[in-house]
């Protein structure tokens, strides 16, 4: 009968598929990757896999959920810190979100469509207690800037979520332009979106 893992082993584990499932949907993205690759990878038997998660796409899930979280975690923490924020910190901060991103394992999943994909293979109450990146990022950004008048919260959530694909566009929009691209688009929304009472001209 197999030993069961301890605490501290469980945590390196978790960490190691977390690792591995990181590089693999870099790499080959969630249709390619096989659970043989994440054992490998990881140092684990096929069989103590699933004994963490009942399959690859459980644990790409809650690996992009972690992802998507720290990413909160880092703009909220940034807005705390500035009591007032102007369009040009909003602009820095959205900007640097969205550029860590485009530059993650994630971007190979907007890049190859394969996020639908993934949310079908879940099971459905999975599904129900997920709450969209979108969602959980405009609700907190909007606790730490003040909207104009007549702007509404859903709008600006869809308009920064139009901003961001187009980084899956950067060599039809041009490799060398699109970081000054952005970084107008972001600055622009700002300007139309934010009270000017909430910070000093």
């Amino acid at each position: 009968m197999a030993t069961p893992f301890n605490e501290d082993e469980i945590r390196f584990i978790k960490l190691k598929l977390n690792e591995s499932a990181q590089e693999c949907l870099g790499k080959y993205g969630v249709k390619k990757t096989t659970v043989d690759q994440l054992t490998e990878m990881s140092g684990i038997s096929k069989g103590s896999f699933y004994k963490f998660y009942p399959s690859k796409e459980i644990l790409f899930f809650y690996v992009i959920e972690n992802y998507q979280s720290s990413l909160i975690e880092e703009i909220t923490a940034k807005l705390k810190d500035n009591h007032k924020i102007t369009p040009d910190k909003f602009t820095e901060f959205i900007y640097d979100i969205f550029q860590n991103v485009r530059h993650s394992f994630i971007m190979n999943i907007f890049e190859n469509k394969e996020f639908d994909y993934l949310i079908r293979k879940l099971p459905k109450k999975l599904i129900l207690k997920h709450h969209t990146f979108d969602n959980r990022f405009a609700e907190n950004l909007f606790k730490y800037i003040k909207l104009k008048k007549g702007i509404d919260a859903e709008v600006v959530t869809a308009s920064l979520r139009a901003i961001f694909m187009t980084m899956v566009y950067v060599s039809e929009i041009g490799e060398k332009e699109y970081n000054e691209v952005l970084k107008l688009l972001i600055k622009g929304l700002a300007h139309q979106i934010m009270e000017v009472g909430n910070y000093d001209e």
